[in-house]
């Protein structure tokens, strides 16, 4: 494979979207936010973690032409897109433009990737769960917060 190089790169570079995507679900995690949506970035971040460790895994089965310490290298980017002082809306809206960039990025390397010996299958299912993740917390931040964000227990009687 003679572009394998560009496609290392651009897992390098999605597995750090992935880092900085889970430092911005973190911090938007430690707000006052309502259940509903608490409950679709702790999903967002657990679907997060899983990813980038099977980016991690891809990467090692490409690595032959660059160092370990490529990936493991800080994105300096990272800190600016995680200062939210307590915005929930802005924290959701920057988390959305992480995934939206995250499903670019998954786009150039499926195309770096394209006619290669590898299995784009793989790929093409984690660019299809960032679009899912996206639309589902658009769709969460588009819609009115209710008044009560407690959640309603029922006694159940014995």
């Amino acid at each position: 494979m003679e572009n394998v190089k560009p496609i290392v790169q651009q897992v390098i570079k999605i597995w750090r979207l992935h880092k900085t995507l889970q430092l911005t679900l973190t911090m938007a995690m430690r707000q006052e936010i309502p259940f509903r949506l608490r409950k679709l970035l702790s999903r967002d971040y657990m679907v997060c973690s899983l990813l980038k460790k099977e980016m991690a895994n891809f990467y090692d089965a490409l690595k032959c032409c660059m160092q370990d310490a490529c990936i493991m290298r800080p994105d300096t980017k990272a800190t600016m897109v995680v200062d939210v002082k307590g915005n929930v809306e802005l924290a959701v809206g920057k988390i959305v433009h992480v995934h939206r960039q995250v499903i670019t990025e998954y786009e150039i390397l499926l195309g770096l990737a394209e006619g290669s010996n590898l299995n784009l299958s793989l790929l093409r299912q984690h660019r299809k769960q960032m679009a899912r993740m996206t639309d589902d917390l658009s769709a969460q931040s588009n819609e009115p917060a209710p008044e009560d964000h407690r959640q309603t227990y029922i006694p159940v009687e014995h």
